[in-house]
């Protein structure tokens, strides 16, 4: 009786234990797989180009990886709906040595995720996309939002993504606001209705996120392979390997965020969170209140999503 408790815990603990360590097994494995960008074109092959009057979807991605990082949405609309997904580089971050390579490896990401390359200020996209030179250089900046705006003019977007304006990084957070003001300077000039605009998080949390989007072993599989394409950035920090892992938080952490407090986990095991937003004019509209889940296998209706989502006389 006396040694009862005791086989009890090292029983217990032995099986949590092989547990985690099986997790630490494959997150070393998923080290070990070979990382890009891919000598040969790295492309899926059952995938059809986008037909005349699809869905038009852009995503300003502030550096390159950000494409595949956040990308499980517009993955799913490229590969389900068959829509014509564009990443519009912003940048190729501060170096400037290392940005032929980035774009190499970018281009190679696309590829394997089915989206088109778009880079506004070529060759090598903007410099200083931050708060500081928005508020210090406005000249400069007003400069930048009309190269991005003309770019939107040539895109026709139906839907924009973009980081949320407190996803931490300088960057993300500079990359929101020259988005926002430029898709504004866009939709004024041209007259268009209001667009959905659906911001993205990776270095910090959304606290008004309002879509999850789960996602199958195979679309996670296809981003963490597009994520490792940029080879020379997960090479020094291996989070293409720890993807799967910041995507299994997402679904305890939307369940609650996005489904309602004190409300049931999903039984999937993967997700990406997102705040559905409409920008009418220069004027971000917040959505009505209320959250989103959308399934692995249920069919993605972005229509219906947006309509749940759209503010009344919107």
């Amino acid at each position: 009786m006396a040694n009862e408790p005791s086989a009890t815990w090292d029983s217990r603990l032995a099986a949590w234990q092989q547990f985690v360590e099986e997790v630490e097994t494959t997150l070393e494995a998923g080290k070990r797989i070979p990382v890009g960008p891919s000598p040969g074109e790295l492309a899926p092959p059952d995938l059809p180009p986008p037909a005349e009057g699809a869905l038009r979807i852009v995503v300003c991605s502030p550096h390159p990886d950000d494409e595949a990082l956040i990308g499980a949405l517009p993955l799913r609309l490229r590969r389900e709906v068959g829509a014509r997904v564009t990443d519009c580089a912003i940048t190729f971050g501060s170096n400037l040595n290392q940005r032929a390579r980035r774009l190499k490896e970018l281009q190679s990401a696309c590829r394997v995720l089915g989206f088109d390359l778009v880079i506004p200020q070529p060759p090598m996209g903007f410099d200083d996309i931050n708060l500081k030179t928005r508020a210090g250089r406005p000249d400069e900046w007003a400069q930048k939002v009309e190269t991005l705006s003309q770019t939107f003019e040539q895109l026709q977007p139906d839907v924009i993504f973009a980081p949320h304006a407190e996803d931490w990084n300088t960057t993300h957070i500079g990359a929101h606001y020259l988005a926002v003001d430029a898709l504004g300077a866009f939709l004024e000039r041209a007259g268009r209705r209001p667009l959905p605009f659906i911001e993205t998080e990776f270095w910090h949390e959304n606290s008004q996120a309002n879509l999850m989007v789960g996602v199958s072993a195979e679309i996670e599989a296809i981003l963490v392979m597009a994520t490792a394409e940029h080879g020379g950035e997960v090479s020094r920090n291996p989070y293409h390997a720890r993807h799967p892992a910041r995507m299994i938080e997402n679904v305890r952490l939307g369940a609650e965020t996005v489904g309602g407090q004190g409300g049931p986990a999903p039984e999937f095991a993967f997700a990406e969170l997102y705040r559905v937003t409409f920008l009418k004019g220069k004027q971000q509209i917040p959505p009505r209140p209320g959250g989103q889940t959308i399934g692995p296998t249920d069919k993605i209706d972005l229509d219906a999503i947006l309509t749940a989502l759209r503010p009344e006389g919107l």
